[in-house]
């Protein structure tokens, strides 16, 4: 082996090279347009997903040369909000004011502080406009002021005001849109409805795979082929993802000298690295969101992914497994009931935690229908082998003792939905507690077919 540089996927924080800064190219290309245009964006994304890094990155001249937008005349204006839960609007103004006049001098134009909050706001946008500037203010974590009460509706239609003149635009990074995440006197604040609104996703694939290659490659200790596919596997498309994955890989070819690096050794540390990220993106999560990644957890090769930034990596698949105990299918009687209660129903079914059954997802496929009816019907379908598995010896009576349990069932759920008094009084028991009692039986022996049927599913780890 050479000389190799040091590790490059170094970045914890906010990407500040264009080196490091991969892909993105039609959400740039949009984010440009909008800018050029003087117009204001928002820009959503889950935690760690790079909205930072976007901002940053985009004030750069290197990264605006890509695009055909002539943005020489635009002062970017970079500030983090992300501890204004509990400043002021003149905290506010203040720091805005302070930044334009930083970057106005480093485009070579001289900004003086007139007077102070809004007044020195509004007299140093007068002043860049004088000049032929127009200010783009990167705000990252503008949430923080949306819910902070001491932000008032004059405030946000003081700024708004500002953006309908033509001087200045505004981009603000949150995670969630910003109506959903502002204090109860703005709510319906018309503030919000001057944005575009552009959501950071995850890389395409062949923005993922230059951001595994690339850096490597420029740093004299290429990977290999199946290197670059394991940082793939976990980590998906998702950039942060990759960065921490690649750093560990670097580092453990650095210790090899060039030779084979251990698989399992670099998923192990990876996960240990990730898992309090995952656990603080799984916290800002919907419940339905996360309704869905448990699904999509259980998916083997599945290429329609709602949420692919997260469940496209092996990793964070493997933590929604631990976090939610879904490794293995495990339910109650109770829960049983209640899913048995819906066989007829293939939607409400295809709802019930015995969606997340690997057997279920082992008959849906790859590429099939992942519609909660859809699932119903390969439930149901379940179902019914797990109640077969059940039957006595012989042709089935409603005498027949090694019958008994399969009958309750099959008379309840599955045929003619008769009562429980009925099916007792069919039956023979002597009374309808006795009923109760056998009935209870026949859910666990019934669970137990499910879970005997999830064991003997081999699903090797996606």
């Amino acid at each position: 082996m050479g000389n190799p540089s040091p590790n490059p996927y170094f970045n914890l924080a906010i990407i500040r090279s264009p080196d490091m800064f991969f892909g993105r190219t039609q959400l740039l290309r949009r984010f440009y347009e909008a800018i050029f245009n003087r117009q204001s964006v928002s820009l959503l994304g889950a935690r760690h997903i790079g909205k930072s890094s976007f901002l940053w990155c985009v004030a750069m001249p290197e990264v605006q040369s890509r695009f055909p937008y002539d943005l020489s005349r635009h002062l970017f204006v970079f500030l983090d909000l992300r501890e204004y839960l509990r400043k002021t609007v003149e905290d506010f103004f203040h720091s805005v004011s302070k930044e334009m006049i930083t970057q106005g001098a480093k485009a070579g134009l001289t900004l003086r502080a007139e007077g102070k909050g809004q007044d020195e706001f509004s007299s140093i946008l007068d002043q860049i406009a004088e000049h032929d500037f127009f200010p783009v203010l990167l705000l990252d974590g503008f949430d923080r002021v949306t819910r902070n009460e001491h932000f008032g509706p004059e405030f946000f239609w003081f700024l708004r005001a500002q953006a309908s003149v033509g001087l200045v635009s505004y981009v603000t990074a949150s995670i969630k849109p910003l109506y959903e995440v502002c204090h109860r006197d703005i709510v319906g604040s018309p503030f919000f409805n001057i944005f575009y609104a552009y959501t950071l996703q995850a890389l395409t694939p062949e923005e993922a795979h230059a951001l595994v290659t690339l850096p490597a490659e420029r740093a004299a200790l290429p990977f290999t082929d199946n290197e670059v596919a394991l940082v793939l596997k976990l980590a998906g498309s998702h950039p942060f993802f990759i960065q921490r994955v690649c750093h560990i890989l670097y580092e453990e070819k650095l210790q090899c000298d060039g030779g084979e690096v251990n698989e399992q050794r670099i998923k192990n540390l990876a996960y240990r690295e990730l898992q309090p990220r995952f656990k603080s993106i799984w916290e800002e999560l919907s419940e339905t969101q996360q309704i869905q990644l448990q699904d999509e957890a259980q998916q083997k090769g599945n290429t329609q992914r709602e949420l692919p930034e997260l469940s496209e990596s092996l990793l964070f698949r493997s933590f929604v497994r631990k976090t939610c105990e879904i490794g293995l299918f495990h339910m109650t009687t109770d829960e049983l009931e209640t899913a048995l209660e819906k066989i007829n129903d293939p939607q409400a079914l295809g709802m019930t935690n015995l969606r997340l059954m690997r057997v279920v997802f082992e008959r849906l496929g790859k590429d099939s229908d992942l519609s909660n009816t859809k699932r119903g019907v390969i439930i149901r379908e379940i179902l019914q082998e797990a109640l077969e598995r059940l039957r006595g010896h012989g042709s089935r009576t409603d005498a027949t003792a090694d019958w008994k349990y399969y009958n309750i069932l099959y008379y309840r759920y599955f045929k003619h939905r008769l009562k429980n008094d009925q099916i007792s009084r069919r039956l023979g028991f002597t009374s309808i507690r006795q009923f109760y009692r056998e009935r209870s039986k026949a859910l666990e022996l019934f669970l137990n077919v499910l879970f005997e049927m999830e064991r003997a599913v081999s699903v090797q780890e996606q």
